[in-house]
């Protein structure tokens, strides 16, 4: 009976120990998942904020205001993207996205509308991965 006791004080410190273990892995995946979060309520943000600047052209009346308030918002969004880099994680998405485009036969143009990246930025990647 004292064995069964001992021997079951034993697995308990085990799976207690485990389970600190097991902690620290799950804090790391829950930064990584609120950091992709975040990531995706940006351009969930900036999807609204173009969103609104078509409605915008598509009720005015007058066409020369509707392009002007098209341009002025892509303005400050190509602004705003520039300053701001990307995370890591979204820049080896980009990088894996051109190549898997460029493998699939897609011309460079096609893969610079798509990724949104610049075109010396596509051909950089793809020159990488030619080289590897």
């Amino acid at each position: 009976m004292t064995t069964v006791i001992i021997i079951l004080l034993a697995v308990a410190i085990i799976l207690f120990v485990v389970s600190f273990i097991k902690k620290g892995d799950s804090e790391q995946t829950e930064s990584e998942f609120e950091e992709v979060a975040s990531q995706l309520m940006h351009e969930n943000y900036e999807l609204k904020k173009r969103v609104s600047a078509l409605e915008k052209a598509i009720h005015s009346t007058e066409t020369g205001e509707a392009i002007e308030v098209i341009t002025e918002e892509t303005t400050e969004e190509k602004d705003e993207e520039t300053s701001s880099t990307p995370s890591p994680k979204m820049q080896s998405l980009l990088k894996k996205q051109v190549i898997t485009l460029y493998t699939s036969g897609i011309a460079t143009d096609e893969i610079v509308e798509q990724s949104s990246l610049p075109k010396e930025e596509v051909e950089q990647i793809i020159e990488e991965y030619l080289e590897h």
